[in-house]
């Protein structure tokens, strides 16, 4: 019988967003020395930063060199949205923000165009290094909407409009932006919000990226609502394993404080699939069987934050997770 190799992904910025080029590289070495196969470019992930074409070449002359195969990335959308606010986790996403100057969801059409612009800036990121997805965040100003509902037809005029000026561009790249489901933000403004924008675009643009952590927290009666209903658009993953929040926490009146306990409880962990691990929610085996039926490129890329005192527990750690990374692919192909 033909064996298969077994492939496995982890995002470059396991042990959080380094923006220098040395510790970019000590994560990549590490990836390749702990034996993954891919990887979801992950670094400056959110804010304003434009690459040069010279830093898109050193990344994919970085990947090669470790042989480390990128095919997806995550872009930002502008802006940061998680700050501390005397000491606590604050997650600004329930009202526009003021202070991002590229940002394609944006009323001013200034701000929207290099929102743009800084799409545009990932997409050539992606066919430097060779990925062909490109997740993205659309935070959604969810209260904003409650209490003046013309904003809402205002925010999808202007994401439209941003969308329909990108898709050319991405088709012709051959870069698929695939939309993450969020974190902090209700479920049912979801549902809306890929409905809308799915039935608009083809699939040859605009895709599904899950997020498994943020499904355990934000879909109260399912974890898996978005893996189930938009498995023929998933084309990119962020998987973690979890814990939850219990209502009580989620539903403080304190919306601040909820979105904190939030963020505290998107833990992160390594996808514990075969069992071992000794923490974890989430039902791999049912995530296998839709990720079989998913137009996804495999290996399902893993998106974990690891906390290591040393750079030998860090290698380890991420050797355990390769391991869980390889049983899930086999797992995929088992029901295939």
């Amino acid at each position: 019988m033909l064996q298969h190799k077994l492939l496995s992904s982890c995002e470059t910025d396991y042990s959080t967003d380094r923006h220098s080029w040395i510790e970019i590289e000590r994560q990549v070495r590490n990836l390749a020395e702990a034996g993954f196969t891919h990887t979801q470019w992950m670094q400056n992930w959110q804010g304003e930063y434009l690459y040069s074409p010279s830093e898109m070449f050193q990344a994919r002359d970085v990947l090669r060199h470790y042989g480390i195969h990128a095919h997806s990335i995550h872009a930002s959308e502008g802006g940061v949205r998680t700050v501390r606010i005397d000491g606590k986790l604050r997650y600004l996403n329930r009202y526009r923000l003021t202070d991002i100057r590229k940002d394609y969801t944006s009323p001013n059409e200034y701000c929207r165009l290099a929102g743009v612009d800084l799409l545009k800036n990932r997409i050539d990121l992606c066919t430097h290094i060779g990925a062909s997805v490109m997740v993205l965040h659309m935070q959604l100003p969810f209260m904003l909407f409650e209490e003046q509902p013309e904003e809402k037809n205002l925010y999808y005029r202007q994401v439209m409009k941003s969308f329909d000026e990108i898709r050319a561009y991405a088709v012709a790249s051959g870069v698929r932006i695939a939309l993450e489901n969020m974190i902090c933000t209700p479920q049912k403004y979801q549902d809306e919000q890929f409905d809308l924008l799915f039935d608009r675009y083809t699939d040859d643009f605009l895709v599904f990226a899950w997020d498994s952590g943020h499904g355990s927290l934000m879909c109260r009666e399912d974890p898996y609502h978005f893996l189930k209903k938009y498995c023929d658009r998933l084309y990119a993953t962020h998987l973690q394993d979890n814990e939850s929040i219990s209502d009580a926490l989620l539903y403080q009146e304190d919306g601040d404080e909820a979105d904190g306990e939030v963020l505290r409880h998107d833990r992160h962990w390594i996808p514990n699939v075969d069992g071992t691990l000794g923490r974890g929610m989430m039902d791999w085996e049912l995530i296998a069987k839709y990720l079989a039926k998913a137009p996804l490129d495999l290996p399902a890329d893993f998106e974990i934050m690891l906390s290591c005192d040393n750079p030998e527990e860090e290698l380890e750690e991420l050797k355990k997770c390769r391991i869980q990374a390889e049983k899930l692919y086999s797992m995929i192909l088992s029901h295939k």
